[in-house]
C-alpha cells in the first residue's frame, strides 16, 4: 500500500473515531441539532466557516483562479465580505431571537417570528431547504468523487460510494457535536495546507514574477484583475464574481452554527477567528490556481490543480494528508447540510405537525433515518455528475437557498414591519426565480466567465417582493421580540 492511501485512511479512521466519541453527547434533540446551543468560541468560528466553504474552496475556487487568474479575486473578496456581513449583521440578533422563540431551526424560528398559526411559513420553508440541500449534499458528493478518482487512479462510482459513506456515518453518529468539531479539526489542517502549498509552488517556479509571466505567456488576461474586460463588460464580470456576497444571510446550514454558541458575548471572539480563517484560506485558494496555471500549464479538468500540485510538490505521504484535508473540507459542508435537512423533516414536520408530544429517543432515531435517507437520495443525483462543474452545481443549491432565505432573514432580524405573507412572497418568489434563470437556458447565452448566478436577481426580486406585500399587510407584534 502506498503512503499517501496510508496517510489517507489513517485521516479517515480519526473522523470516524470523533463520530463514536461525539454520539455520546447526544441525548436530546436540542443536542443533535444544534449542539445544545453549548458550542464554545473555537468550534462555532471554524464550523461556521468550514461548513460554509466546502468543497467550493478546495476544488472550485482555484479551478477559477486556473481559468481566469489573478480575476478569480473578485469571487474571493465577495466571499469574504458576506462572511463578514453574517457576523456583523445576522450573527448576534439571530441568536438572540432564536433563544427567545425557543427556535431549532430557521423554518421554526420563522413561524414564530411571524406568529403563523397556519403552519403555511414552516412549510414552505422546509420544501426549500429539502429541495436545495439536497442538491447542494449532491454537488459535495460530486466533488467527492472526482478528487478520490483523479488521486487515486479510482472509478468515479466506487470513489462516490467511500465519500458518501463517511460523510452519513459521521453525521448519523454524532450528530451536531459530531459535525462542529471534526469541521475544527479539518478546518485548521486545511487553512495550514492553503498557506503552504501555494508557499512552496511560488519557491519552486523562482517567485511570483516568474509565475505571472508564465501565466502570462498561457493567457495574457489570466494576469488582468479585469480579465481584459473594460465597460459594461467589466461590469457584468464583477457582478457575476460578485453575486456570492448575497448568498450569506440564507445559507441554513450556516446560521445554525450562531445559534449553537454558548452566549452572545463570545460572538466577538468567534467573529475574528472566522474572518481570519476566511481570508487566509481565500487567498490560498486563489494563489494555488495561479500557481497551478503556471505549473501544469493545462488540466482537462481545472477543478483538480490543488490535488495535482499536491502531487507534484509534496513528499508522497504529505500528499495523502492533503488529498485527506481536501475530501474533509467536502464533508465540512455535505454532514452540515444534511442535518440542516434532517432538522426540517423530523423538527418542522414530524415534531411540530404530526406528533408533537413524540418521545426524544424516537426523534434522535428519526433524525438519524432522516440524514440516510436524504444522504441516498443526494448519492442518486450524484452519480452522473462525474463530468459536471462543482462551481456551478454549488451555485445553483447556494442561490436557491440565498434568494429564498437571505432577504427574509436580514429583514426578520432588523425590520419590525416585516409581515407574514410578506414572508411566504419572499420565499416563494428567490426560489422560482432562481429555478427559472438557471433552468431556462437563459445562461447559456452567455461567455462561462460572463455567467450572472441566478442568486443576484433572485435576491432583489425576493426583496422586493417581501417589502411590497409587507407593506400592504399587517405586521405581528414584536415589541417583546426586539426589546
Amino acid at each position: 500500500m502506498s503512503t499517501l492511501i496510508l496517510a489517507f485512511i489513517v485521516y479517515l479512521v480519526i473522523l470516524v473515531l470523533i463520530g463514536i466519541w461525539s454520539s455520546r453527547l447526544n441525548k436530546t434533540l436540542d443536542d443533535f441539532l444544534i449542539a445544545g446551543r453549548k458550542l464554545g468560541t473555537w468550534p462555532v468560528a471554524i464550523s461556521a466557516q468550514a461548513s460554509d466553504m466546502s468543497g467550493w474552496l478546495v476544488l472550485a475556487l482555484p479551478g477559477r483562479a486556473f481559468v481566469y487568474g489573478i480575476s478569480a479575486i473578485w469571487t474571493a473578496v465577495a466571499c469574504a465580505l458576506g462572511t463578514l456581513f453574517n457576523w456583523s449583521v445576522i450573527a448576534k440578533r439571530l441568536r438572540r431571537f432564536t433563544e427567545k422563540l425557543r427556535a431549532l431551526t430557521i423554518p421554526g424560528f420563522l413561524e414564530e417570528r411571524y406568529k403563523d398559526d397556519t403552519h403555511t411559513i414552516r412549510a414552505i420553508a422546509t420544501i426549500i431547504i429539502a429541495v436545495f440541500m439536497v442538491a447542494y449534499v449532491s454537488a459535495q458528493l460530486v466533488a467527492s468523487g472526482k478528487i478520490l478518482s483523479e488521486t487515486f487512479g479510482w472509478g468515479y462510482h466506487p470513489a462516490l460510494i467511500l465519500g458518501f459513506a463517511i460523510i452519513t456515518f459521521y453525521t448519523l453518529m454524532g450528530g451536531f457535536f459530531a459535525v462542529a468539531w471534526t469541521d475544527v479539526f479539518q478546518g485548521m489542517l486545511l487553512v495550514i495546507i492553503l498557506v503552504v502549498l501555494p508557499i512552496i509552488g511560488i519557491i519552486k517556479l523562482g517567485g511570483l514574477g516568474s509565475i505571472f509571466t508564465a501565466i502570462g505567456q498561457v493567457d495574457y488576461n489570466s494576469i488582468s484583475p479585469t480579465y481584459g474586460y473594460s465597460g459594461i463588460l467589466f461590469l457584468l464580470f464583477a457582478f457575476a464574481s460578485m453575486a456570492w456576497f448575497f448568498g450569506y444571510p440564507g445559507q441554513p446550514h450556516v446560521l445554525t452554527r450562531y445559534m449553537a454558541i454558548k452566549s452572545e458575548k463570545k460572538l466577538w471572539d468567534s467573529t475574528l477567528i472566522g474572518m481570519i480563517w476566511v481570508i487566509i484560506s481565500l487567498w490560498g485558494a486563489v494563489l494555488i490556481g495561479i500557481v497551478g496555471l503556471a505549473m501544469f500549464k493545462g488540466l482537462p479538468d481545472p477543478e483538480t490543480v490543488m490535488p495535482m500540485l499536491a502531487i507534484s510538490l509534496l513528499p508522497e505521504w504529505v500528499a495523502g494528508i492533503v488529498i485527506a484535508a481536501i475530501v474533509a473540507a467536502i464533508m465540512s459542508t455535505a454532514d452540515s447540510q444534511l442535518l440542516v435537512a434532517a432538522s426540517s423533516v423530523v423538527e418542522d414536520v414530524y415534531h411540530k405537525l404530526v406528533n408533537p408530544k413524540a418521545n426524544q429517543k424516537k426523534l434522535l432515531y428519526l433524525s438519524r433515518t432522516s440524514v440516510l435517507l436524504l444522504s441516498g437520495i443526494a448519492f442518486i443525483f450524484a452519480i452522473p455528475g462525474e463530468n459536471s462543474a462543482i462551481y456551478f452545481l454549488v451555485a445553483f443549491a447556494w442561490g436557491g437557498l440565498a434568494a429564498s432565505f437571505g432577504p427574509l432573514i436580514i429583514l426578520s432580524l432588523w425590520w419590525k414591519q416585516t409581515t407574514k405573507w410578506g414572508a411566504i412572497a419572499g420565499m416563494i418568489s428567490g426560489m422560482a426565480t432562481v429555478i427559472i434563470w438557471d433552468k431556462s437556458g437563459i445562461t447559456s447565452l452567455m461567455p462561462k466567465e460572463l455567467i450572472v448566478p441566478g442568486m443576484l436577481p433572485a435576491f432583489f426580486v425576493s426583496l422586493c417582493c417581501i417589502i411590497i406585500v409587507s407593506l400592504f399587510t399587517d405586521p405581528p407584534e414584536t415589541k417583546k421580540l426586539f426589546a
